[in-house]
């Protein structure tokens, strides 16, 4: 076995630069194929992933050192807080599912006459505002997409656009909240202030905001609008009350507390509450079927409901850490920079990097953190581009990025969640991102912004302490 050191020296693959990108050929090409022919789904990309893997030790020319490499990347502590959080969601799901929630709101919804065409922009709204209280796109996703997905498409809501506006919802608020991940990675990596960089990009995320506004009240009909609720069951107010565990789940992540904390919390209420009401028989919690070998219930099926795209993002994650100890970042950074002539070039530049490492790691804060450091040399110290505009480039685009990939952890994860609601899902990941008004709408001002000027300043920021230091 190779030590912890051995790990963390370059690794070298046969072809050079093209044998560490061969593997991520192959993912891609079949994660095409796959979209294509309409079957987007994330227990699919096992085979690519799979098949990517194997290429990957085939090409390196030390094996061993190739699937210590992966492990690593597979064994993170992203990765680890990743999947416990979206196992927690799934009981969660799973649990507001079978107590009558769901029921509950649309029972609630057509009794004061709530018409479902508009349901997609009141979802772009108020997920707007929880994604910029908690700072996270996934907990947005989590904490919405369970409920709201069933009750607009029994409305009839379109249910594509159903979908797209949870997503682009999760993706407003990572790009401007404080508290993102993305917001303090793209400042700090600029050396500004966050609240500099906060007040700069509002007019770039309200107007973005504002085109997918009418995107979601043009598109949001179109779904069956025939009153056929059959998928949901018995309507009765009686699970209402469980729209306390959302409640503290959205409390929680606003007082800044742990995701997986958060999680267990709300789904621990969920449970009592249950039980308490007799809304979840006990015996429902966990059901061991030793004559067939088969174990079910709440816990254990909302654990598999997101099975699929656990073990797709682990799988993933492993890849993308051979790219970082291959060289590849570094060599894609060099080959660009012949490129970065003058202020419109080196933004578009350090744009399609954004796009590219996105695509490639499926995790924009891992990327703003990667590409940091180039686009503050490229931008503020060749061209004397202000650090908050850097900032900005960096942020939207991967935001819009995150919002369009149909492989990404916030479409897949709405998309399983629309999936195990019970309510209808003729639509495939790639029709939804379609609908992600606000990706599109994010991605166009910031490629208008990089056009023409709009918003570019030049010199320093000096708008705290810590602009000052990082100057």
């Amino acid at each position: 076995m190779y030590t912890e050191s051995a790990k963390d020296t370059k690794i070298q693959f046969r072809g050079g630069m093209f044998g560490l990108i061969l593997p991520f050929i192959v993912l891609f090409a079949g994660i095409i194929m796959l979209s294509v022919a309409g079957k987007a789904m994330p227990m699919a990309f096992w085979a690519p992933t799979l098949a990517a893997i194997l290429v990957a030790l085939i090409m390196a020319k030390k094996p061993t050192q190739c699937a210590d490499l992966l492990i690593q990347g597979m064994s993170s502590e992203m990765v680890s807080i990743m999947l416990m959080a979206w196992f927690l969601a799934g009981i969660v799901a799973q649990l507001m599912k079978e107590t009558g929630l769901i029921e509950g709101l649309i029972w609630l919804s057509i009794n004061i006459n709530l018409d479902g065409r508009f349901f997609p922009l009141i979802t772009f709204i108020c997920g707007s505002l929880l994604s910029t209280a908690t700072g996270t796109a996934l907990g947005t996703v989590i904490a919405l997409a369970p409920i709201l997905y069933p009750v607009g498409v029994a409305l009839g809501a379109n249910p594509p656009v159903m979908a797209a506006a949870i997503v682009s919802a999760a993706y407003f608020g990572d790009n401007i909240a404080p508290v993102s991940d993305t917001t303090i990675a793209s400042a700090y990596t600029q050396g500004v202030d966050v609240s500099a960089v906060v007040r700069s990009r509002l007019k770039y995320a309200f107007t973005a905001a504002a085109i997918a506004a009418v995107g979601f009240f043009l598109f949001g009909a179109g779904g069956s609008g025939d009153g056929d609720l059959s998928f949901v069951g018995e309507l009765s107010p009686k699970g209402l009350i469980m729209l306390a565990v959302p409640l503290l789940l959205i409390i929680m992540m606003y007082r800044g507390v742990h995701l997986i904390v958060a999680l267990m919390s709300a789904g621990s209420l969920g449970i009592l509450l249950g039980l308490v009401t007799g809304l979840l028989p006990f015996e429902r919690l966990l059901v061991v079927d030793m004559d067939n070998f088969v174990v079910s219930g709440v816990l254990v099926e909302g654990i598999q409901s997101l099975i699929d795209i656990a073990i797709f993002a682990m799988l993933l994650m492993g890849l993308i850490n051979l790219l970082d100890k291959g060289g590849f970042f570094e060599w894609l950074i060099n080959a660009c920079s012949k490129y970065t002539k003058d202020d419109r070039s080196s933004e578009l530049v350090v744009a399609l990097m954004d796009v590219i490492l996105c695509a490639l790691t499926v995790a924009n804060s891992v990327v703003i953190v990667m590409e940091g450091p180039i686009a503050k040399r490229l931008l503020v110290e060749k061209h004397n581009i202000s650090p908050d505009r850097s900032a900005n480039i960096l942020d939207a685009v991967s935001c819009a990025a995150m919002c369009l990939i149909p492989y990404g952890f916030a479409p897949l994860l709405t998309y399983m969640f629309a999936g195990g609601s019970g309510a209808p899902v003729n639509f495939s990941v790639n029709q939804m991102v379609l609908f992600s008004f606000h990706g599109w709408g994010l991605a166009v001002v910031m490629l208008f912004s990089m056009i023409t000027g709009w918003g570019r300043t030049h010199g320093p920021v000096t708008t705290g302490k810590k602009a000052e230091a990082e100057a």
